[in-house]
């Protein structure tokens, strides 16, 4: 009897010990000091102003690397002129603001394959020019929009791989969500700088990015 509980105690404090004695690997806390910056240009964009549309427009972003938050901002100007029985002008610019989270999870290739959520907002104004003839003259139409403001939200799907040295390339697909307009007047709007064709309330959108990666820290 004696001999089993001491013989129990006795194993008890052998485990005890061994226990104490391994050392739990601790998890490494996650570093958000900013290891690099990417700034480029939207090449869709700047590349239908280039060949020849009716749309002149920019685009140009700047993305903040944090751990596997990457901080998004875009910053862009847009004119758009359309249309043969009647002329619509539209101008303006927009910017969109937020966050991507990475799930490449190595830092020093700069890669990138992430999930993110955007606040967007364009200020622009449009005009609507149209000669008809209404059977007792021909008449002249004009209606402005001079102080329009627009905001909407956006669900991306990112990915960014190097080319060449620190030069990438990589797309962006926008679900764009929650579209609202104020300052319409009797002309409702057709286009939204950023945004796009005013048809549907919410839209889809694909954008192709050409960036320069500038690292912070040495890897």
């Amino acid at each position: 009897m004696w001999r089993f509980i001491f013989s129990s105690l006795f194993c008890i404090s052998l485990f005890t010990a061994f226990g104490q004695d391994q050392e739990v690997p601790l998890k490494p806390k996650p570093v958000w000091k900013p290891h690099e910056i990417k700034i480029g240009f939207n090449a869709i964009r700047s590349g239908r102003t280039v060949f020849g549309s009716d749309i002149l427009t920019h685009e140009m972003q700047v993305a903040l690397a944090m751990h596997l938050l990457n901080i998004i901002i875009d910053l862009g100007i847009e004119e758009n002129t359309h249309g043969k029985t009647y002329t619509y002008e539209n101008r303006g610019s927009y910017f969109r603001v937020g966050g991507d989270w990475n799930f490449v999870k190595s830092k020093k290739s700069g890669n990138a394959i992430s999930l993110g959520l955007r606040y967007a907002r364009a200020e622009f104004k449009d005009q609507l020019d149209y000669t008809g003839d209404q059977g007792f003259g021909i008449l002249d139409y004009d209606f402005e929009n001079s102080n329009l403001k627009a905001r909407w939200a956006e669900v991306t799907f990112n990915l960014r791989g190097k080319v060449v040295s620190n030069f990438y390339m990589g797309f962006t697909a926008r679900w764009q969500l929650i579209r609202k307009i104020n300052g319409e007047g009797q002309l409702e709007t057709f286009d939204i700088p950023g945004f796009g064709n005013t048809k549907r309330r919410n839209s889809t959108a694909f954008d192709y990015y050409l960036m320069w990666r500038i690292p912070l820290l040495k890897q």
